[in-house]
């Protein structure tokens, strides 16, 4: 399925008469295809403007083609390289004062910053990105709004996520961005999923809400499917591994936890790597895998000290509590009993504060629907 704002850059890139124009528009190309997981494209637009504006700098268009460099290290590579990236575009596009790059990058910087738990630095993007960003402005209320729809589905309020959410749809269909639908397909289900696991760790069952989560999870994988988006796909096995796995479905989870865990991935996965063990290790140990749920107990604990989020730790925690248990390990289960409890303490917590910032920072902040 042709993307319908793929085909409107071309006719506009078609129709540039002005160099810089054309190469701008080229670099909006770009960024979209980036979003797809079609790097290699993405990185040869890149190039080719580099090399036509390489004896004639211009402020413009390296701040355009910086966004687009940003953006494929936030999908290929996460880490420091699409910040710097982005924090270049950003830094040049208010040097010229650009009414369409400053809340762009504004928005992209929250979601970067959202997805490293960083809050109070992400409600100072979402909010310059929406007081800058023009109605019409699609791109920018598009991605600033999913930024704060999940801050809200995090927090645990989906009640004010999907109003959000709804604005996301509508700046989306606006533009014709079939990827900005796919991103939220996949965050509602995600953080859906997220939710579930963590209750169920805690044997506080949410039957419904997984298998809603995972029919959310194949309308997406469909969605994907019909517009050729890649980028997300590493994550939809392992979300819909843990929607298995508290369903009780052992089996079916433990190859989708595999198909990430016992290969190399270049994707930025640390952060959550002995969360994943530690639940793998729960399933082979229902399964009668003993052996292999020990090894996973062990790969889970190796990766202890790795940098995570609260909720991510205090699942890990529990899941390696109940195995120990059953192992006849009572000591080392009581130590990771009471990790768990203290870990999902922090997360209330962390979602107690994080609702209270965003009620404070948007207080009065339109949602910015069409």
């Amino acid at each position: 399925m042709a993307s319908r704002l793929l085909t409107q850059l071309a006719a506009r890139i078609a129709a540039a008469r002005d160099p810089v124009e054309a190469a701008c528009l080229r670099a909006q190309r770009g960024i979209y295809l980036a979003r797809q997981g079609k790097y290699d494209e993405a990185e040869a637009i890149v190039k080719a403007v580099r090399d036509e504006f390489g004896a004639r700098p211009n402020a413009e268009v390296t701040a355009w083609i910086s966004l687009v460099e940003a953006v494929s290290h936030f999908y290929s590579q996460p880490g420091p390289k699409a910040l710097d990236r982005l924090r270049r575009a950003h830094a040049l596009s208010r040097a010229i004062n650009h009414p369409v790059l400053v809340p762009l990058c504004a928005a992209w910087l929250a979601h970067i910053e959202f997805n490293a738990s960083r809050m109070q630095a992400m409600l100072q993007y979402a909010v310059e990105a929406l007081r800058l960003a023009q109605p019409a402005h699609h791109a920018a209320l598009a991605r600033v709004g999913l930024v704060i729809a999940d801050a809200f589905h995090y927090a645990g309020r989906f009640d004010l996520a999907k109003p959000w959410y709804a604005a996301v749809r509508e700046h989306a269909l606006a533009d014709g961005d079939d990827a900005m639908i796919s991103a939220m397909l996949h965050n509602v289900a995600a953080l859906r999923a997220n939710q579930v696991r963590l209750a169920d760790a805690f044997h506080e069952p949410q039957h419904a809400e997984a298998n809603r989560a995972l029919m959310e999870l194949e309308s997406t994988r469909n969605y994907d499917l019909g517009i050729g988006t890649s980028s997300l796909g590493l994550l939809i096995p392992l979300v819909r591994a843990q929607l298995f796995m508290a369903l009780g479905r052992f089996e079916d989870a433990v190859p989708f936890y595999s198909e990430t865990l016992d290969k190399q991935n270049k994707e930025n996965l640390e952060r959550r790597e002995a969360c994943f063990f530690a639940e793998r290790a729960w399933c082979l140990f229902r399964l009668g895998k003993v052996k292999a749920a020990c090894a996973d107990v062990d790969a889970a604990c190796a990766r202890i000290g790795n940098p995570a989020d609260p909720d991510d730790v205090a699942s890990m925690h529990a899941r390696l509590a109940e195995v120990l248990n059953l192992l006849g390990q009572p000591e080392r289960s009581l130590e990771h009993k009471s990790q768990a409890i203290e870990f999902r303490r922090r997360h209330l917590d962390a979602q107690a504060e994080l609702l209270g910032q965003l009620e404070h920072a948007l207080s009065g902040q339109s949602k910015g629907s069409t």
